[in-house]
């Protein structure tokens, strides 16, 4: 039974293909940039959620001023750390000026604020970003977005243009929350600096990673690192991961709000035009229904053809739109602007699915009114609104 009514519901469609191809292109289009939306906070969820698992602190400069390195010699001496590793940021430019790469320069110190989940790199693999320095460890999603190569030389300049840096990516970091991250040797840059600028940047740190033994300690440790450096010539604020990439976040507002609401307004959006084709639709298929009727169909019968007809419709129309969505977005898509070097937009099969289901819900709200209405209608007036 469902099969033949498939098959009708089908057979009906091909009757108006302009009406049908354009009714499913609405929703095509709904539904891709529903998905696209959809995917920004739940990405960020899924960065955030990964970034917890490391068990890591973020410790900066109160006045966002530079650290001094040997601050780790006193951290490593607070009860519940494993280990603390300094690092520095530095943006490069790989194109032009708007598009501007943030990197971060890395000691062998990496290796005591890594776990075995975090960075997926083998430890061979990782060794030779200090064995050579020009060596970098790269997020897919950066690799991607830039086509880079494993072993094919990068080179960036500085914001001033007075000196360059040329790296060798040795490996890929798939893991979702350091999706966009590049790391390298900060030697390079040090000696870089040194010979540009005459300045010694060796002892300085932008910010340091320190890992911890439980989940916990976390807050045990961050009071006791902040407490040590209380009044000394730079004073730290330490936070967990997760927390420094939900403040990168709330300094532009709420997102997530903002992006719900959008959600909101393209459901609606789609609702109204979708109710508006069904409308049409069903009017052109009140002259069909009273022949149904006639026949000895009951209006389930003929409600549940108008409905296969719509959702049909609302479906195909959704797995075109969250099909390219999945495509384009599915290796991840830079959210700099809104979360710095470590957030990005990325589709994932499950929101891809979700969206299919919502527009397939929004298909069957917008046809059952008018559906209904014409399932009621006695064979008799039908044949006589046709006429």
């Amino acid at each position: 039974m469902i099969l033949k009514l498939f098959i009708v519901a089908l057979r009906n469609l091909r009757r108006q293909p302009r009406r049908t191809i354009l009714t499913g292109l609405t929703f095509a289009v709904a539904v891709f940039i529903f998905t696209v939306l959809i995917a920004v906070p739940a990405s960020m969820d899924m960065i955030a959620e990964d970034a917890s698992r490391g068990i890591r602190l973020v410790v900066t400069e109160r006045n966002n001023n530079t650290l001094p390195v040997k601050y780790c010699n006193a951290i490593m001496k607070i009860p519940h750390v494993l280990g603390c590793s300094p690092q520095i940021q530095w943006t490069g430019i790989y194109r032009d000026l708007r598009d501007p790469i943030v990197t971060t320069g890395i000691t062998t110190d990496i290796n005591t604020v890594t776990a075995s989940s975090d960075y997926v790199a083998p430890p061979d693999v990782a060794k030779q970003v200090f064995n050579d320095r020009r060596g970098a460890l790269i997020g897919s999603v950066l690799m991607h977005e830039h086509h880079w190569k494993i072993g094919e030389p990068i080179t960036l300049r500085n914001l001033s243009g007075k000196f360059t840096l040329t790296f060798i990516p040795v490996a890929e970091l798939p893991t979702i929350y350091l999706s966009r991250i590049f790391f390298f040797n900060r030697q390079l840059l040090d000696d870089a600096v040194k010979n540009t600028f005459g300045e010694n940047i060796q002892n300085v740190a932008g910010y340091i990673s320190v890992r911890v033994d439980r989940a916990e300690n976390m807050g045990l440790v961050a009071n006791q690192i902040d407490e040590n450096f209380h009044n000394s010539e730079a004073e730290t604020q330490s936070v967990t991961e997760s927390d420094t990439l939900a403040n990168y976040v709330s300094a532009i507002g709420d997102v997530r709000t903002i992006i719900y609401g959008l959600c909101v307004v393209v459901l609606l959006t789609m609702l109204l035009i979708a109710a508006n084709s069904m409308a049409m639709m069903v009017r052109d298929r009140i002259g069909e229904v009273a022949v149904m009727r006639a026949l000895g169909f009951t209006q389930a019968h003929a409600a549940a053809l108008l409905l296969c007809e719509a959702a049909m419709i609302g479906v195909t129309g959704a797995i075109v739109g969250a099909s390219f969505a999945l495509w384009y977005f599915g290796t991840g898509m830079t959210l700099g602007a809104l979360t710095g070097a470590l957030g990005y937009v990325t589709v994932r099969p499950e929101t891809a699915i979700a969206a299919i289901l919502a527009a397939f819900i929004v298909s069957l709200a917008a046809a059952i009114v008018p559906v209904i209405n014409a399932a009621r209608i006695p064979p008799a007036l039908a044949f006589r609104k046709v006429v």
